[in-house]
């Protein structure tokens, strides 16, 4: 009986032994990621293909033209194709579809696109502060000088009517009824409504602001200076892209910032108003107004101005765009920033 209990009180030994150094145990891992936790490449491991539209030939899509002309985009394993769309509701729509993988636009299409379950979200800035101007006819001193006028926005829960409301109030001016709204289209049809006297305001940007200077229109107010939150346009991308293959997003947003830094730089000034010359398509005069106009809104790394979704939000809801309350988290992910 002796023997058995003592080989039983050593069996128990050992198993307490097994257990105790199982628990100390420090076995290497299959690999550094847990399940279902993204990954946290910094780049794609080969070439990926992607394509990014671009709503206008405004000076703030410049970084991305200087990524692709200076090899950063290449860099970080990416094969970039810069494509112009007709507004941001195409660019959105392919941006939903697949088609492209990352577009820059006015924020507002964005926000109410994820508030009725589009699968997109934003992911940073190529400018952070409004480059808006409101541009009026000759005879316009003031904004109350508009009262029984019409001016001119592209189309009914834009961008630009947005804003365009938004400054009329701020001046004491109802829309639709001191003012008459008019959707006139794209900004090169607006600013040919103002310059034919169809209508007597309008809200110009880079390089088309400069265009409307030219023809004799007047530079009544400079948004930034009133709208102090804002997001020209914002950098949003497929959600498929963000939860598949975040290392894309992550190496997307690096030659971003590369591509702003080299802008930036003012050693780089020259080379950097003559890749926008040939990409943009303006020649140098207005290039050159529009990048010392837009510089310092073109935020470092892309970062957006998240108090700006924050007013932007509010703004689509107060005009119906959005019924709930839509969180900033829900509309932006800025998880991809380069470090």
């Amino acid at each position: 009986m002796r023997r058995k209990g003592f080989i039983g009180l050593l069996i128990s030994w050992i198993a307490l032994a097994c257990v105790l150094a199982a628990c100390g145990s420090t076995a290497a891992p299959v690999d550094n990621l847990k399940v279902g936790e993204p990954n946290s490449k910094s780049k794609p491991d080969q070439v990926v293909e992607v394509n990014i539209a671009t709503v206008s030939n405004t000076i703030d899509f410049l970084p991305w033209h200087v990524a692709a002309q200076k090899g950063y985009f290449e860099k970080h394993h990416l094969k970039v194709n810069i494509k112009s769309v007709d507004g941001g509701v195409v660019a959105l729509r392919g941006l939903q579809s697949g088609d492209f993988q990352f577009i820059a636009s006015l924020p507002e299409s964005i926000i109410t696109a994820v508030s009725e379950g589009a699968n997109v979200k934003v992911v940073g800035a190529l400018s952070n502060k409004t480059l808006f101007s409101m541009f009026v006819s000759p005879d316009i001193n003031k904004p109350e000088d508009l009262k029984g006028k019409a001016v001119a926005v592209l189309q009914p829960g834009n961008g630009v009517d947005i804003i365009t409301r938004w400054w009329l109030k701020k001046h004491g001016l109802e829309p639709d009824k001191d003012v008459r709204i008019v959707s006139a289209g794209a900004t090169p049809a607006r600013l040919t409504a103002l310059r034919n006297g169809q209508v007597q305001g309008t809200l110009l940007q880079p390089p088309n602001d400069i265009n409307g200077e030219k023809a004799g229109m007047k530079r009544l107010a400079v948004m930034s200076e009133e709208l102090l939150n804002y997001n020209q346009d914002v950098i949003a991308a497929n959600g498929k892209v963000i939860h598949d293959q975040p290392e894309v997003v992550r190496a997307f947003m690096a030659a971003t910032a590369e591509g702003i830094q080299f802008i930036k730089d003012p050693a780089n000034r020259e080379e950097a108003i003559s890749i926008g010359v040939a990409s943009l398509g303006t020649d140098p005069e207005v290039t050159t107004k529009s990048f010392d106009f837009a510089l310092d809104a073109i935020p470092k790394k892309g970062k957006l101005n998240v108090e700006g979704m924050k007013w932007a939000i509010d703004a689509v809801k107060a005009i119906g765009g959005i019924r709930n309350d839509l969180p900033v988290e829900e509309v932006v992910d800025d998880k991809y920033y380069a470090e």
